[in-house]
């Protein structure tokens, strides 16, 4: 089975600065698309921050924004998933995204024959409001506790191995800003359930590979700040 990953696109209309290429990303993800399907790709997952809100951006052109590259995206035929990240919650929310491009809120599970993906959801401030509502803080990224009963039981009920998909980093050695507040708790479950083959993160633009207690965590490079490697594709 292969799988096809990518993130922080961060497509919008307007400019971003701090060497982010907002609007590179629609071409880019238009190449990782096609290079998807011409691998056979079997599922592909956006890890989050698909759009952005640029300088010169409204709701509306954040909402054409998000039709634009997911009609793209999909148009290749290939299933495919949003990991939403804190961008994609600035100015639309989740329930309007069910409307728009007919986003799946997490936690959810996609089963396949091969393995289980586990989608989670940390954009949640300490005090557990969705950034949506709540306004995003970047900084203050936690799994809410019906999100991690939810990790617990379907690991403790797969009968296959599981991938978890998350935006922000349960890695502990990225820089501290972009890890998830309760990241020790969930990584316990992680550990103790032997099921995660691995745990697939965006958010942290640089990147970053590691084993941690014997699991694989890749952080993939963020696609509008790199030239090249800005998108992978894995295989189990």
């Amino acid at each position: 089975m292969k799988i096809g990953l990518f993130t922080d696109c961060h497509y919008c209309n307007g400019g971003l600065g701090g060497g982010r290429d907002a609007k590179a990303s629609f071409d880019k993800t238009k190449i990782a698309m096609e290079e998807f399907k011409k691998q056979g790709v079997d599922i592909c997952f956006c890890l989050g921050d698909l759009t952005d809100n640029g300088q010169e951006d409204t709701k509306e052109t954040v909402a054409d924004c998000f039709v634009k590259i997911t009609e793209l995206i999909r148009s290749y035929g290939i299933p495919y998933y949003l990991v939403p990240g804190n961008h994609d919650y600035l100015i639309v929310k989740a329930d309007e995204l069910t409307e728009l491009i007919d986003f799946k809120i997490p936690p959810y599970t996609v089963k396949t024959d091969k393995c289980n993906f586990i989608v989670l959801d940390a954009n949640y401030r300490s005090n557990m409001e969705r950034y949506d509502y709540a306004g995003v803080v970047w900084t203050d990224s936690n799994l809410p506790p019906e999100q991690v009963e939810f990790l617990r039981q379907e690991l403790d009920s797969s009968d296959k191995d599981c991938i978890v998909l998350v935006h922000e980093n349960l890695d502990p050695y990225v820089h501290p800003w972009h890890i998830i507040k309760n990241t020790d708790e969930v990584r316990n479950i992680i550990k103790e359930s032997g099921k995660v083959r691995m745990v697939i993160q965006g958010h942290y633009h640089a990147g970053a590979e590691r084993i941690i207690d014997s699991t694989p965590y890749l952080t993939l490079p963020a696609m509008c700040e790199h030239k090249e490697d800005y998108f992978k594709i894995i295989e189990i």
